[in-house]
């Protein structure tokens, strides 16, 4: 299964390499489009547009969490922001450094992320399409995805920086005041993503980039 894993990986790397103009473009025009516009809000959808599963590797490292979260809570944390983003579910998550047995080290865990997520190509590289997919804005903050909660403020802000700032969906505002005193600020805290999500029963290659046949759910 290993192998197979690692076989998928690099036969992603030479799509990748061609994309990254494509995605380039693409980002260079939803800007381009995002000042002519108002910012879409809560559940807008875009036109289908062809797209393509793109690997994503990273490892986010925190830096003193105001509280301890155990490995399985970061698990599930990461799981649930990618796929509310529109990542493939299977995804391998790796939590360390995590749990209340590792005392002060504790506030500063890392996750190890390996993903897919759709980027969006152009007329030109619509031949590597392997869905179609819709962007939408989506909203992370307490309740959105149902795993973040009201003492999540400094874990959200720092996965905005560490691993929502990697990838080619675009943070489109935010409210991150988690050192605000209480009851400074009425308005939960949140972040807004302009993620592109795959469209539901339009996949063009079925499962051809699929190297784990049991997701991690």
């Amino acid at each position: 299964m290993e192998r197979r894993w690692h076989a998928s990986v690099y036969s992603n790397m030479y799509k990748f390499r061609l994309l990254m103009i494509a995605g380039m473009l693409s980002t260079l025009a939803t800007l381009a489009g995002a000042a002519n516009g108002a910012t879409p809000q809560k559940g807008t959808r875009s036109a289908v547009q062809p797209a393509a599963w793109i690997p994503h590797d990273l490892i986010v490292s925190f830096d003193h969490l105001p509280k301890v979260y155990s490995c399985d809570d970061l698990w599930y944390k990461f799981r649930d922001v990618l796929r509310a983003i529109g990542a493939r579910s299977d995804m391998r998550i790796l939590a360390y450094q995590c749990g209340a047995q590792y005392g002060a080290l504790a506030h500063s865990p890392q996750v190890h992320v390996h993903f897919f997520i759709p980027q969006a190509l152009n007329r030109a590289q619509s031949k590597w399409a392997d869905i179609n997919a819709q962007t939408r804005t989506v909203r992370l903050g307490p309740g959105n995805p149902a795993s973040l909660t009201s003492a999540d403020c400094e874990l959200l802000r720092q996965m905005k920086d560490g691993l929502l700032a990697a990838l080619p969906d675009r943070v489109t505002g935010f409210n991150l005041a988690c050192a605000a005193p209480a009851g400074h600020s009425h308005i939960p805290f949140s972040v807004s993503v302009q993620a592109l999500e795959p469209v539901a029963g339009q996949a063009r290659v079925a499962a051809r980039d699929t190297p784990n046949p049991h997701p991690m759910d």
